[in-house]
Protein backbone atom coordinates (compact mmCIF):
# COMPACT_ATOMS: atom_id res chain seq x y z
CA UNK A 1 0.00 0.00 0.00
CA UNK A 2 1.18 3.02 -0.92
CA UNK A 3 0.54 6.31 1.81
CA UNK A 4 0.43 9.51 0.99
CA UNK A 5 1.01 11.75 4.27
CA UNK A 6 0.85 15.14 4.71
CA UNK A 7 1.36 17.92 7.46
CA UNK A 8 1.63 21.90 6.77
CA UNK A 9 2.99 22.60 10.66
CA UNK A 10 4.19 21.51 13.75
CA UNK A 11 0.87 20.06 14.92
CA UNK A 12 0.11 18.38 12.11
CA UNK A 13 3.58 16.61 12.21
CA UNK A 14 3.47 15.43 15.17
CA UNK A 15 -0.20 13.85 14.55
CA UNK A 16 1.40 12.23 11.07
CA UNK A 17 5.14 11.43 12.05
CA UNK A 18 4.08 8.82 14.32
CA UNK A 19 1.16 6.94 12.42
CA UNK A 20 4.06 7.26 9.51
CA UNK A 21 6.50 5.32 11.83
CA UNK A 22 4.17 2.47 12.63
CA UNK A 23 3.03 1.81 9.32
CA UNK A 24 6.88 1.70 7.64
CA UNK A 25 7.26 -1.36 9.95
CA UNK A 26 5.42 -3.36 7.25
CA UNK A 27 7.99 -3.65 4.48
CA UNK A 28 4.77 -3.98 1.79
CA UNK A 29 3.58 -0.43 2.62
CA UNK A 30 5.42 2.76 0.48
CA UNK A 31 5.25 5.52 3.10
CA UNK A 32 6.00 9.08 1.97
CA UNK A 33 5.82 12.57 4.12
CA UNK A 34 4.88 15.66 2.21
CA UNK A 35 6.32 18.54 4.25
CA UNK A 36 3.66 21.53 3.25
CA UNK A 37 5.32 23.91 6.14
CA UNK A 38 6.57 26.22 3.90
CA UNK A 39 3.27 27.19 1.73
CA UNK A 40 1.68 27.54 5.01
CA UNK A 41 4.73 30.14 6.22
CA UNK A 42 5.44 27.99 9.16
CA UNK A 43 8.67 27.76 10.76
CA UNK A 44 10.40 24.30 9.61
CA UNK A 45 12.71 22.73 11.42
CA UNK A 46 14.64 19.94 10.25
CA UNK A 47 13.38 16.01 10.32
CA UNK A 48 14.67 13.32 11.06
CA UNK A 49 13.47 10.65 8.91
CA UNK A 50 14.03 6.63 8.72
CA UNK A 51 15.34 5.37 5.58
CA UNK A 52 12.64 3.44 4.85
CA UNK A 53 9.96 6.56 5.01
CA UNK A 54 10.37 9.19 1.80
CA UNK A 55 10.72 12.90 2.13
CA UNK A 56 8.86 15.52 -0.16
CA UNK A 57 9.41 19.04 0.19
CA UNK A 58 6.69 20.99 -1.58
CA UNK A 59 7.04 24.61 -2.19
CA UNK A 60 4.43 27.82 -3.78
CA UNK A 61 5.06 30.56 -5.42
CA UNK A 62 3.36 32.49 -2.78
CA UNK A 63 4.65 32.98 0.89
CA UNK A 64 1.28 31.53 2.23
CA UNK A 65 -1.08 30.34 0.62
CA UNK A 66 -3.87 30.37 3.18
CA UNK A 67 -7.16 33.13 1.83
CA UNK A 68 -5.41 33.32 -1.93
CA UNK A 69 -7.68 35.70 -3.71
CA UNK A 70 -9.54 34.05 -6.57
CA UNK A 71 -6.67 34.98 -9.44
CA UNK A 72 -3.53 33.63 -7.20
CA UNK A 73 -5.69 30.12 -6.35
CA UNK A 74 -5.78 29.65 -10.31
CA UNK A 75 -2.29 30.36 -10.39
CA UNK A 76 -1.12 28.57 -7.66
CA UNK A 77 -3.65 25.40 -8.84
CA UNK A 78 -2.30 26.03 -12.49
CA UNK A 79 1.39 25.82 -11.07
CA UNK A 80 0.84 22.60 -8.90
CA UNK A 81 -1.87 20.70 -11.62
CA UNK A 82 0.50 18.06 -12.91
CA UNK A 83 1.89 17.33 -9.01
CA UNK A 84 -2.03 16.91 -7.67
CA UNK A 85 -2.79 14.20 -10.50
CA UNK A 86 0.61 12.65 -9.95
CA UNK A 87 -0.64 12.27 -6.15
CA UNK A 88 -3.46 10.94 -6.97
CA UNK A 89 -2.16 8.81 -9.86
CA UNK A 90 0.37 7.29 -7.58
CA UNK A 91 -0.57 6.75 -4.30
CA UNK A 92 -3.62 4.54 -2.23
CA UNK A 93 -4.31 6.48 0.71
CA UNK A 94 -4.04 10.27 1.70
CA UNK A 95 -3.52 10.77 4.71
CA UNK A 96 -3.10 15.14 6.31
CA UNK A 97 -3.11 17.11 9.50
CA UNK A 98 -4.17 19.60 9.33
CA UNK A 99 -6.29 20.62 6.60
CA UNK A 100 -6.05 23.49 4.10
CA UNK A 101 -6.50 24.60 0.70
CA UNK A 102 -4.05 22.62 -1.44
CA UNK A 103 -4.98 19.06 0.92
CA UNK A 104 -8.97 19.92 -0.09
CA UNK A 105 -7.73 19.68 -3.61
CA UNK A 106 -5.69 16.78 -2.62
CA UNK A 107 -8.81 15.05 -1.33
CA UNK A 108 -10.88 16.02 -4.23
CA UNK A 109 -8.22 14.18 -6.43
CA UNK A 110 -7.83 11.22 -4.97
CA UNK A 111 -11.83 10.74 -4.46
CA UNK A 112 -11.97 11.20 -8.07
CA UNK A 113 -9.81 8.07 -8.46
CA UNK A 114 -11.89 6.43 -6.11
CA UNK A 115 -8.80 6.11 -3.42
CA UNK A 116 -9.73 7.24 0.41
CA UNK A 117 -8.69 9.87 2.62
CA UNK A 118 -8.39 10.83 6.42
CA UNK A 119 -7.80 13.84 8.04
CA UNK A 120 -6.26 13.88 11.51
CA UNK A 121 -7.68 17.07 13.58
CA UNK A 122 -5.02 19.01 14.90
CA UNK A 123 -6.81 20.73 17.36
CA UNK A 124 -10.55 21.19 18.50
CA UNK A 125 -12.79 23.90 16.23
CA UNK A 126 -13.65 26.85 17.95
CA UNK A 127 -15.50 28.18 15.72
CA UNK A 128 -18.35 25.37 16.13
CA UNK A 129 -18.30 27.28 19.87
CA UNK A 130 -18.11 30.78 19.53
CA UNK A 131 -20.00 33.46 17.62
CA UNK A 132 -17.16 35.57 17.48
CA UNK A 133 -14.80 32.71 15.70
CA UNK A 134 -17.07 32.44 12.76
CA UNK A 135 -15.29 34.01 10.08
CA UNK A 136 -12.63 31.05 10.80
CA UNK A 137 -15.39 28.45 9.48
CA UNK A 138 -14.75 26.55 6.55
CA UNK A 139 -17.79 25.30 4.19
CA UNK A 140 -20.31 23.04 5.43
CA UNK A 141 -18.91 20.69 2.43
CA UNK A 142 -15.33 20.60 4.11
CA UNK A 143 -15.46 16.32 4.95
CA UNK A 144 -17.40 15.66 1.08
CA UNK A 145 -13.94 14.11 0.08
CA UNK A 146 -12.97 12.52 3.25
CA UNK A 147 -13.70 9.10 4.19
CA UNK A 148 -12.44 9.43 7.72
CA UNK A 149 -12.08 12.80 10.18
CA UNK A 150 -10.24 11.52 13.51
CA UNK A 151 -11.90 14.68 16.34
CA UNK A 152 -9.11 15.13 19.71
CA UNK A 153 -11.65 14.26 21.48
CA UNK A 154 -15.86 13.35 22.21
CA UNK A 155 -16.82 17.58 22.34
CA UNK A 156 -15.68 17.97 18.68
CA UNK A 157 -17.04 15.05 17.22
CA UNK A 158 -20.96 15.73 18.71
CA UNK A 159 -20.31 19.54 17.43
CA UNK A 160 -18.75 18.80 13.73
CA UNK A 161 -21.46 15.77 13.89
CA UNK A 162 -23.91 18.70 13.85
CA UNK A 163 -21.57 21.18 12.05
CA UNK A 164 -20.93 18.97 8.76
CA UNK A 165 -23.50 16.06 8.74
CA UNK A 166 -21.21 13.54 8.02
CA UNK A 167 -21.81 11.47 11.22
CA UNK A 168 -20.90 8.36 9.27
CA UNK A 169 -17.25 9.52 8.83
CA UNK A 170 -16.30 11.26 11.73
CA UNK A 171 -14.74 8.90 15.07
CA UNK A 172 -13.05 9.60 18.16
CA UNK A 173 -9.59 7.97 19.18
CA UNK A 174 -8.01 10.38 19.84
CA UNK A 175 -4.80 11.90 17.88
CA UNK A 176 -1.10 11.08 18.58
CA UNK A 177 -0.20 14.76 19.27
CA UNK A 178 -1.58 14.35 22.48
CA UNK A 179 -0.26 10.94 23.33
CA UNK A 180 2.54 12.31 25.86
CA UNK A 181 1.18 14.49 27.80
CA UNK A 182 -2.25 11.98 28.11
CA UNK A 183 0.50 9.53 28.69
CA UNK A 184 2.36 11.72 31.66
CA UNK A 185 -0.87 12.54 33.09
CA UNK A 186 -1.68 8.86 33.74
CA UNK A 187 1.66 8.53 35.51
CA UNK A 188 2.02 11.82 37.55
CA UNK A 189 0.46 12.00 40.72
CA UNK A 190 -2.60 13.46 42.28
CA UNK A 191 -2.78 18.07 41.63
CA UNK A 192 -1.76 19.68 44.81
CA UNK A 193 -2.84 23.49 45.20
CA UNK A 194 0.38 25.71 45.24
CA UNK A 195 1.38 29.28 45.64
CA UNK A 196 0.78 31.47 42.21
CA UNK A 197 3.78 33.88 41.57
CA UNK A 198 4.74 32.82 37.70
CA UNK A 199 1.87 33.36 35.16
CA UNK A 200 1.66 32.60 31.55
CA UNK A 201 0.13 34.14 28.86
CA UNK A 202 -0.31 32.37 25.49
CA UNK A 203 -0.55 34.14 22.67
CA UNK A 204 -3.20 33.20 19.86
CA UNK A 205 -2.25 32.97 15.87
CA UNK A 206 -5.12 35.77 14.93
CA UNK A 207 -2.82 37.48 12.83
CA UNK A 208 -2.10 34.65 10.96
CA UNK A 209 -5.48 33.70 10.23
CA UNK A 210 -5.84 37.49 9.76
CA UNK A 211 -8.33 37.75 11.88
CA UNK A 212 -7.83 41.51 12.58
CA UNK A 213 -9.65 42.41 15.65
CA UNK A 214 -8.85 39.78 17.81
CA UNK A 215 -5.01 40.66 16.76
CA UNK A 216 -5.66 44.43 18.12
CA UNK A 217 -7.64 43.10 21.11
CA UNK A 218 -4.73 40.66 22.00
CA UNK A 219 -2.37 43.57 21.99
CA UNK A 220 -4.25 46.11 24.32
CA UNK A 221 -5.02 43.52 27.00
CA UNK A 222 -1.45 42.48 26.87
CA UNK A 223 -0.39 45.62 27.67
CA UNK A 224 -2.79 46.62 30.21
CA UNK A 225 -1.77 43.31 32.00
CA UNK A 226 1.88 44.17 32.07
CA UNK A 227 0.72 48.00 33.01
CA UNK A 228 -1.34 46.49 35.92
CA UNK A 229 -0.30 45.78 39.06
CA UNK A 230 -0.30 41.82 38.09
CA UNK A 231 3.64 42.61 37.07
CA UNK A 232 3.94 43.92 40.44
CA UNK A 233 2.83 40.72 42.67
CA UNK A 234 3.72 38.19 39.86
CA UNK A 235 6.02 37.22 37.41
CA UNK A 236 4.61 37.60 34.07
CA UNK A 237 6.01 35.07 31.06
CA UNK A 238 4.55 35.82 27.38
CA UNK A 239 4.59 32.69 25.42
CA UNK A 240 4.82 33.61 22.09
CA UNK A 241 2.38 31.49 19.87
CA UNK A 242 4.65 29.94 17.12
CA UNK A 243 2.40 31.73 14.01
CA UNK A 244 2.17 35.11 15.87
CA UNK A 245 4.77 38.27 15.17
CA UNK A 246 7.46 38.21 18.10
CA UNK A 247 8.43 41.38 16.66
CA UNK A 248 5.11 42.88 18.22
CA UNK A 249 6.24 41.59 22.07
CA UNK A 250 9.76 42.66 21.86
CA UNK A 251 9.55 46.08 23.48
CA UNK A 252 8.55 44.37 26.46
CA UNK A 253 11.39 42.71 26.82
CA UNK A 254 13.44 44.19 29.43
CA UNK A 255 10.44 45.29 31.79
CA UNK A 256 10.79 44.59 35.40
CA UNK A 257 9.32 40.97 35.65
CA UNK A 258 8.29 40.28 32.35
CA UNK A 259 9.61 37.69 29.85
CA UNK A 260 8.76 36.91 26.72
CA UNK A 261 9.16 33.34 25.12
CA UNK A 262 9.65 32.73 21.58
CA UNK A 263 10.47 29.25 20.43
CA UNK A 264 10.35 27.53 23.69
CA UNK A 265 8.64 24.38 23.91
CA UNK A 266 5.03 25.04 25.42
CA UNK A 267 5.07 21.82 27.56
CA UNK A 268 7.72 22.64 29.17
CA UNK A 269 6.24 26.61 29.83
CA UNK A 270 2.90 25.35 31.12
CA UNK A 271 4.73 23.00 33.67
CA UNK A 272 6.68 26.02 34.68
CA UNK A 273 4.51 28.28 35.70
CA UNK A 274 1.59 28.35 37.75
CA UNK A 275 -1.28 29.60 36.54
CA UNK A 276 -1.89 29.99 32.38
CA UNK A 277 -4.25 33.10 30.99
CA UNK A 278 -5.39 32.52 27.30
CA UNK A 279 -7.87 33.55 25.03
CA UNK A 280 -10.24 30.54 24.22
CA UNK A 281 -7.66 27.88 22.58
CA UNK A 282 -7.21 23.97 22.66
CA UNK A 283 -4.35 25.23 24.14
CA UNK A 284 -6.19 25.12 27.91
CA UNK A 285 -7.16 21.77 27.77
CA UNK A 286 -3.50 20.93 27.53
CA UNK A 287 -3.39 22.86 30.42
CA UNK A 288 -5.34 20.32 32.19
CA UNK A 289 -3.21 17.51 31.71
CA UNK A 290 -0.31 19.07 31.91
CA UNK A 291 -0.92 19.56 35.98
CA UNK A 292 -1.78 23.30 36.07
CA UNK A 293 -5.29 25.53 35.97
CA UNK A 294 -5.94 28.14 33.64
CA UNK A 295 -8.37 31.54 32.86
CA UNK A 296 -9.61 32.77 30.45
CA UNK A 297 -9.80 36.40 29.79
CA UNK A 298 -12.58 37.35 26.64
CA UNK A 299 -14.84 39.76 26.76
CA UNK A 300 -16.95 38.63 23.88
CA UNK A 301 -19.25 36.04 23.42
CA UNK A 302 -21.53 36.72 25.87
CA UNK A 303 -22.75 33.39 27.57
CA UNK A 304 -21.07 30.38 29.11
CA UNK A 305 -20.61 27.08 27.15
CA UNK A 306 -17.82 24.02 27.36
CA UNK A 307 -15.30 26.90 26.37
CA UNK A 308 -16.73 29.75 28.29
CA UNK A 309 -17.41 28.15 32.00
CA UNK A 310 -18.28 30.87 34.64
CA UNK A 311 -15.37 29.52 36.51
CA UNK A 312 -12.47 29.80 34.23
CA UNK A 313 -13.53 32.96 32.09
CA UNK A 314 -12.97 37.04 33.37
CA UNK A 315 -13.95 39.49 30.75
CA UNK A 316 -11.19 42.29 31.66
CA UNK A 317 -8.02 43.06 33.57
CA UNK A 318 -9.73 43.71 36.82
CA UNK A 319 -11.96 40.35 36.73
CA UNK A 320 -8.31 38.44 35.92
CA UNK A 321 -5.97 40.20 38.93
CA UNK A 322 -9.38 39.43 41.62
CA UNK A 323 -9.30 35.59 39.98
CA UNK A 324 -6.07 35.11 39.99
CA UNK A 325 -5.62 36.79 43.77
CA UNK A 326 -8.66 34.41 44.93
CA UNK A 327 -6.60 31.04 43.70
CA UNK A 328 -3.95 32.29 45.53
CA UNK A 329 -4.77 32.86 49.20
CA UNK A 330 -7.48 29.92 48.54
CA UNK A 331 -6.32 26.86 47.89
CA UNK A 332 -9.03 24.24 47.82
CA UNK A 333 -10.79 27.30 45.47
CA UNK A 334 -7.92 26.58 42.96
CA UNK A 335 -7.89 22.54 44.06
CA UNK A 336 -11.48 23.04 43.23
CA UNK A 337 -11.37 24.84 40.02
CA UNK A 338 -8.49 22.42 38.71
CA UNK A 339 -10.72 19.48 39.08
CA UNK A 340 -13.53 21.13 37.27
CA UNK A 341 -11.02 22.04 34.42
CA UNK A 342 -9.72 18.55 34.10
CA UNK A 343 -13.09 17.40 33.70
CA UNK A 344 -13.93 19.15 30.85
CA UNK A 345 -10.48 18.40 29.22
CA UNK A 346 -11.40 15.42 28.92
CA UNK A 347 -14.34 16.11 26.29
CA UNK A 348 -12.01 17.62 24.10
CA UNK A 349 -8.94 15.42 24.41
CA UNK A 350 -9.96 11.67 24.66
CA UNK A 351 -7.86 9.99 27.67
CA UNK A 352 -6.77 7.24 25.64
CA UNK A 353 -5.06 9.33 22.49
CA UNK A 354 -1.88 7.42 23.87
CA UNK A 355 -2.83 4.49 21.92
CA UNK A 356 -4.81 6.55 19.30
CA UNK A 357 -1.70 6.47 16.39
CA UNK A 358 -2.38 2.37 16.50
CA UNK A 359 -6.49 2.89 16.34
CA UNK A 360 -6.33 4.64 13.79
CA UNK A 361 -3.79 2.65 11.61
CA UNK A 362 -6.46 -0.18 12.38
CA UNK A 363 -9.56 1.86 11.04
CA UNK A 364 -7.49 2.87 8.11
CA UNK A 365 -5.92 -0.46 7.33
CA UNK A 366 -9.56 -2.23 7.47
CA UNK A 367 -11.17 0.34 5.19
CA UNK A 368 -8.45 -0.55 2.52
CA UNK A 369 -7.86 -4.05 2.88
CA UNK A 370 -9.67 -4.84 -0.76
CA UNK A 371 -6.36 -2.59 -2.03
CA UNK A 372 -3.58 -5.15 -1.02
Amino acid sequence: MKYLMSFHNKQGLENIFPIAKLLSENESNEITLLDLRSMYAQPISNLEIPKNIKLIKDRSIFKNIRKLNKLNKLIFLFSKFLKIKYFGTYFDVYIFSPGGFYEGRLTKKFRNNSKKTYFIEAGAKIYLYLNSQKELQPKKTFLDNVNGYFTTGESPKIKLETFTNKKSVIFNYGVPRYANIVGSYKTSNNYQSQQINNLLFLTSAASYHKVDWESSWQAKIIEEIINSSLSDSYILNVKVHPRDNFSNYKKYKNLKNVNILNATDIESDIRNNHCIISGPSSSIHEVSFLGRIYTVIWPFDNYKNEYLSSESLVKNVDELFEKISKLKNDLNCQSNLFDMQLLGAQKFINIDSDSSAKKIIEHIIKENKKRN
